[in-house]
């Protein structure tokens, strides 16, 4: 006995020798990592901000609250002057009201068996927190998280976006574009822990700590935003129309000071929204552009010397082109024009007749010097840039369709940028959406501005700004966007809709564009109506929001009242005209020369 008692003293001694010397460090290295926790800390997402500085979205502080099932059995409470140990069932009680949750359901939590870590409520409030820890119910801790608030709701939602409440990780809009100058860097915290889930005083301790992200400054106007955004939502709720689009850009510099979309939805309440709603119309949906498209054609022509506002042109009811018989929206007798009256009353044929005199790669140079086929510089998420096919792919109807806005596709955004270098004298400032963003003390550092593109002379723009006043004249199409006191320029535009779902043609694409005042303009405001079922026509559809926008812009900016044109253009031509005179184009003299 007493030898084996020897044998086994003696095996415990090596143990404890083994323990204590040779494998002192790895055995305090596996304690401690037992004891060693990390947490990682969130970095606040930065704000982005509109370019008055109102906040569009922020990151307040919340807390995800945990708690250790093996711990908080050991709850005590001061009972009669004495700590009397009380449990899970006070526990539950206690935190029970604070956190909104019932106490059983807690009990549940906090006696689950086989784990040390269960959630028991996220997105907690700080004071709440706060009054919770206050409690000391061992194994209840709290992870430090932020939730992201959108001030101005549904009227920005498509264009700010959103992050998923779990994770603020970005799901589409700014906060995707954005999301490396506004995330930031997380931190991490390395500290000894005991078994009740609170830090050890004067342990081991690391700590790197976050680093915020930065403010992000947009070109958007809010307030300008909201009103465009509700005059939208009430016409297309109005006209029964699938979707609508609002773009507001400044003329001068090319910032976009609204880009409203309806349906819309709201980024505070996600789980509401509907999938479909989640884009931003403006700058993801092409579509063909119908009339207002003839805006590109008439400033070619006018460039390239082929008309003056004054030539006349003789427009017959049919147009036989390609093997087929083009005409005008409506049947009418043979109509004798100028080129002024072909825009007026947006003419199909009149604009053919005027267009086939440019050459289709020369045509085709024109868009493309509008923007039209490519992306913005903006690169919003899933931007479209449209799409314009070669000239030397065009078939021989596309010939002809292009030049009355049909048969090639553009966004909200690239149109009311052609219509922005009109207004601007011919020179296109491509649009800008982030005007600038936060440096390492918090100023916001203004990006470079864009620089111009010279796509007609200030002869032609002017010229054509002109004409289009006609559109809102006494003959034109869009008697709904006037505004007393104000000239106004602009197209109307009704074009036949693709659906790439059904594979073919379905409902109308109705559209105004303008500005105003035309002599002096500030803002271009262009105003899209999808797939209307009470009516089909730009002027009418469209109109009226762009006269409640632009009519805004007006009244705020206090703009002085236009001054009478020197420049005064006939819609009709004298009649009779002469297809053998020069000066005028029709169908004969386009055969005759070929065309």
């Amino acid at each position: 006995m007493y030898l084996t008692v020897l044998f086994v003293l003696s095996i415990f001694a090596a143990q404890l020798l083994r323990v204590q010397a040779f494998d002192a460090s790895a055995t305090q290295a596996a304690a401690l990592s037992k004891r060693l926790v990390t947490s990682v800390s969130p970095a606040m997402r930065a704000r982005i901000l509109d370019t008055n500085g109102q906040v569009l979205a922020d990151s307040v502080e919340r807390f995800t609250v945990v708690a250790d099932p093996t711990a908080i059995p050991e709850y005590t409470v001061r009972v009669d002057g004495r700590r009397t140990k009380v449990g899970v069932s006070r526990a539950a009680a206690e935190v029970g009201p604070l956190l909104g949750m019932d106490p059983g359901t807690l009990t549940a939590l906090f006696s689950r068996a086989g784990t040390r870590y269960v959630v028991v409520k996220r997105d907690v409030n700080p004071a709440v927190w706060r009054q919770i820890r206050a409690l000391g119910v061992p194994g209840i801790a709290a992870e430090r998280t932020a939730a992201r608030v959108y001030p101005t709701s549904m009227a920005l939602g498509q264009l700010v976006g959103f992050v998923q409440p779990r994770d603020q990780t970005p799901g589409g809009g700014l906060e995707l574009m954005l999301d490396k100058t506004l995330a930031g860097k997380p931190g991490t915290m390395i500290a000894e822990q005991a078994r009740d889930g609170y830090i050890i005083p004067g342990s081991e301790r690391q700590d790197i700590p976050a680093v915020p992200g930065r403010d992000v400054r947009l070109t958007i106007d809010a307030d300008v935003q909201w009103y465009a955004q509700n005059a939208l939502a009430k016409q297309v709720t109005a006209v029964g129309a699938e979707s609508g689009t609002a773009v507001v850009i400044e003329v001068a510099t090319g910032k976009i000071r609204a880009a409203a979309s309806y349906p819309s939805f709201d980024p505070n309440d996600l789980g509401a929204a509907k999938a479909a709603n989640l884009r931003n119309y403006a700058f993801n949906d092409a579509f063909e552009p119908g009339s207002t498209g003839k805006l590109m054609t008439m400033a070619a022509a006018l460039q390239q010397g082929v008309v003056t506002p004054s030539t006349g042109v003789i427009v017959p009811n049919r147009l036989p082109r390609a093997g087929l018989s083009f005409k005008d929206n409506e049947d009418h007798p043979v109509e004798s024009f100028t080129a002024t009256g072909v825009i007026a009353k947006s003419s199909n044929i009149g604009t053919m007749l005027i267009g086939e005199r440019v050459k289709p790669s020369v045509m085709e140079s024109y868009y493309r010097a509008f923007g039209i086929g490519q992306r913005t510089p903006v690169q919003f998420p899933g931007e479209s840039a449209g799409q314009l096919a070669p000239a030397s792919k065009w078939n021989t109807s596309q010939r002809y369709t292009v030049l009355f806005g049909q048969g090639y596709s553009l966004t909200a955004v690239q149109a009311a940028g052609v219509f922005q270098t009109i207004a601007n004298r011919g020179l296109r400032m491509p649009p800008s959406l982030v005007e600038g963003t936060a440096n390492d003390s918090g100023t916001i550092v203004p990006v470079p501005a864009p620089k111009g593109i010279q796509v007609v002379s200030t002869d032609t723009a002017t010229k054509l700004s002109r004409m289009l006043e006609e559109v809102t004249g006494k003959d034109g199409t869009a008697s709904a966007a006037r505004i007393k006191g104000y000239r106004v320029a602009g197209k109307t535009g009704t074009a036949d809709r693709y659906d790439e779902k059904l594979g073919r043609y379905n409902g109308f694409t109705a559209s105004f564009i303008g500005y105003a005042p035309a002599e002096r303009p500030k803002y271009v405001v262009a105003v899209f109506i999808q797939r209307p079922s009470a009516g089909m026509f730009g002027g009418a559809l469209a109109g009226p929001v762009f006269n409640q926008v632009m009519s805004y812009l007006i009244e705020r900016d206090n703009t002085p009242p236009s001054t009478p044109s020197p420049l005064q253009y006939r819609v009709y031509a004298p009649t009779p005209l002469s297809d053998r005179d020069p000066r005028v184009l029709s169908d004969a003299r386009a055969k005759r020369d070929g065309l």
